[in-house]
């Protein structure tokens, strides 16, 4: 095979995707060879829960392994019960059947940790008498899937482990840089420099649908704690969205836009402020990222000397009498424009507080 094609086919893929793939393919061939080993008479059971546990983080398999062993066991239980009663009489397996899935359904439908219940009600109820009895071919399901479970959750450990928050983290280092570029759409609203709102709308979009993404990942991450010894990571996506909220206050009076004179007394403080507030947040994305040599002490000093100098500015126009023959609702612009900065500097030093957390619980 040519070394392009070949570079081609590896793209259709990440790497994350193609660990996950190894994964499962290891989880299924350990967990077939154990069921082969141990003589288990339906050790395909083992197989699928093996696969099916391998998740794309260790704090998923966990979960998944978990789910899986608790619907096995409440629907062996609940399957076991209703084979007894039955017997051999067809008229009672029917009616046996029909309320062990009536109720174990009922439960997986308030959570989903019994999803598997009835499936496993099923495969006991009927199951040949002739056989094997009915608790047996319950404790052989409940073996076989505890069995597919350990291995699942072995592999998701030692084969190519990965942390969900080295997943959770980047959706928040997204959500950070499009902060970066709707304050800077913001700002130029403001200052004239023209408005795009369909533009601002896409932006928007993907921003929330980063941080939903971010917050699937966080039962991951917290199943993961015991393990990684990581801090609760809920705190920095929180903060993210509270910086997200903070752009939003200027994007919403980036319609009015300043008159010309104020945009010349203002517009270099504004410009410089959103460039410092645009690095730090830079800085902190790629620090989400994963990169740890990143400088946030010199980009946090920096944005906030360009917030502070843009503050001062305004109130030394003001106390100059300089925006006397503004009218209200462009001085509500430029409040509302001071006021966002403010907000975005203290929320994006609260994320570096986060992250420094998270640093320090994991060390």
């Amino acid at each position: 095979m040519s070394s392009p094609v070949l570079t081609r086919l590896l793209k259709l893929f990440t790497p994350a995707q193609y660990k996950l793939g190894f994964r499962a393919g290891v989880a299924a061939v350990a967990a077939y060879g154990l069921a082969y080993g141990l003589s288990l008479p339906n050790g395909y059971w083992a197989v699928l829960t093996a696969v099916l546990v391998v998740q794309s983080t260790i704090g998923a398999s966990l979960s998944v392994a978990v789910d899986r062993a608790l619907g096995t066991v409440v629907g062996g239980v609940v399957g076991v019960v209703a084979a007894i009663i039955a017997g051999p009489s067809m008229g009672l397996t029917f009616l046996t059947l029909a309320v062990a899935v009536f109720v174990t359904s009922t439960l997986a439908a308030k959570s989903a940790k019994y999803k598997l219940a009835p499936v496993t009600v099923v495969i006991v109820v009927l199951s040949d008498p002739s056989h094997l009895d009915p608790w047996v071919s319950g404790l052989h399901r409940v073996f076989e899937i505890g069995v597919g479970g350990v291995v699942g959750v072995l592999c998701a450990l030692l084969v190519l482990p990965a942390r969900a928050l080295f997943f959770l983290f980047p959706h928040c280092a997204t959500a950070v840089r499009l902060c970066a570029t709707l304050l800077a759409l913001g700002r130029d609203g403001v200052l004239g420099r023209g408005l795009d709102p369909a533009r601002i709308d896409s932006l928007n979009t993907q921003a929330r649908n980063a941080l939903r993404a971010a917050d699937a990942r966080i039962a991951e991450a917290k199943a993961e704690r015991a393990l990684s010894g990581y801090s609760d990571p809920t705190p920095v996506v929180r903060s993210c969205r509270r910086l997200w909220h903070s752009v939003i206050i200027l994007l919403r009076g980036a319609d009015a836009t300043l008159s010309a004179p104020l945009v010349a007394l203002v517009s270099p403080h504004l410009d410089a402020a959103v460039a410092g507030l645009a690095d730090y947040m830079s800085t902190l994305a790629r620090r989400l990222d994963g990169e740890k040599d990143v400088d946030v002490t010199g980009a946090a000093l920096t944005a906030r000397a360009a917030v502070s100098a843009l503050q001062g500015e305004v109130d030394r126009l003001n106390a100059g009498g300089n925006l006397d023959s503004m009218g209200g609702a462009e001085l509500t612009a430029l409040f509302a424009a001071i006021s966002a900065c403010g907000h975005v500097r203290d929320n994006l030093d609260d994320l570096a507080q986060r992250l420094a957390e998270m640093d320090a619980s994991g060390e």
